[in-house]
């Protein structure tokens, strides 16, 4: 019996990139709402866009470090409000804004270091130690501000910097902000050691060992990389919200997530890019977008973000049985 040909090599490497079921629902969702909504390709609704997808880009792409090391950060949300509260509180005290922008971004790198360091050395299982640094941030910030937003602390540089001013036009600070993110990020996940050790660690955290992989460090610098990007979009959101309110970031940790899930980064750890984070939160932000142009109630938004997420997540599991099957038959070729 003639042994049953393989899939060809172009269809196996698309089956085999992470991205390509988002952006199978990427190219689905902009043919829909090109159809739907003619206003949809219009400049104005491409910067708000562009400029809406800044906060869960950048959450997104340190949760994806941290899912490609096999871990889970549930505490972006709350970590990116009180770094927020942070920053705010040290301009209103009269700290010059850079002093105020940088603090912001090292708390939510210190509160990141604190979140790997109770898994690596208190040996707590990721899920649990996010959580409950999710609670302790939640709570410090509405401890600390009493329920009272926090204000005053615009000042004209603040405006630019969280796109509210767009001296440069369409291209604001914020998405220039996250295009270095993006790039810094993908560069390190490539072409770097740790990368490698990362990608190797969520892949086979045994074999990561044996070979020598640093895990702790591995992981610890994981999620500081996500904590300093959940500061980094709280740096932005207060400027963009001009206020710090108790409640900031909240079900943020949710739209991360499911960004980095469809934008191809696995829950198993070993798999994901900084250019699958963009193809997520594009999906999530067009998604909320053409929530708000057809005029349905934003509670409706919860539940598209979890079909798409569901889609995504059904779709990378039809890839994974495809390549599997790939590589089955393609020994069978070989042996025969």
């Amino acid at each position: 019996m003639k042994p049953t040909s393989a899939p060809s090599p172009r269809f196996t490497r698309l089956m085999a990139n992470p991205s390509s079921g988002a952006i199978f629902l990427l190219v689905i969702l902009i043919v829909v709402m090109s159809v739907a909504f003619p206003n949809f390709f219009t400049a104005i609704n491409a910067s708000n866009v562009s400029n809406q997808m800044v906060f869960v880009l950048l959450l997104a792409i340190g949760m994806t470090v941290v899912l490609i090391t096999g871990g889970i950060d549930l505490s972006v949300g709350s970590v990116m409000g009180l770094s927020a509260g942070v920053g705010a509180y040290l301009i209103t005290g009269g700290a010059p804004l850079i002093l105020g922008l940088v603090a912001t971004m090292a708390a939510g790198a210190f509160l990141g270091l604190v979140n790997g360091l109770m898994i690596t050395r208190l040996g707590l299982p990721d899920f649990i130690a996010t959580l409950a640094m999710l609670g302790v941030a939640r709570g410090a910030l509405f401890l600390w501000t009493g329920g009272i937003p926090i204000i005053g602390y615009m000042l004209p540089e603040y405006y630019v910097i969280s796109g509210l001013a767009q001296p440069f036009g369409f291209i604001t600070v914020p998405i220039l902000i996250a295009i270095v993110a993006v790039v810094i990020v993908a560069v390190v996940l490539k072409y770097t050691s740790y990368g490698r050790h990362a990608y190797g660690l969520g892949s086979n955290p045994h074999a990561a060992v044996l070979s020598g992989v640093p895990v702790a460090r591995v992981k610890v610098i994981a999620y500081m990389i996500s904590g300093l990007m959940a500061g980094v979009a709280g740096m932005i959101m207060a400027g963009r919200n001009t206020t710090v309110a108790p409640t900031m970031g909240l079900g943020y940790e949710v739209a991360a997530i499911a960004a980095a899930i469809i934008g191809g980064a696995a829950l198993g750890g070993g798999r994901g890019t900084a250019f699958g984070a963009v193809i997520g939160a594009l999906v999530l932000s067009l998604t909320a977008n053409a929530i708000n142009i057809a005029g349905v109630s934003s509670s409706w938004q919860q539940i598209v973000t979890g079909g798409v997420l569901l889609l995504a997540v059904l779709f990378d599991r039809m890839s994974s049985l495809i390549r599997a099957r790939s590589v089955r038959l393609t020994m069978r070729l070989a042996h025969a």
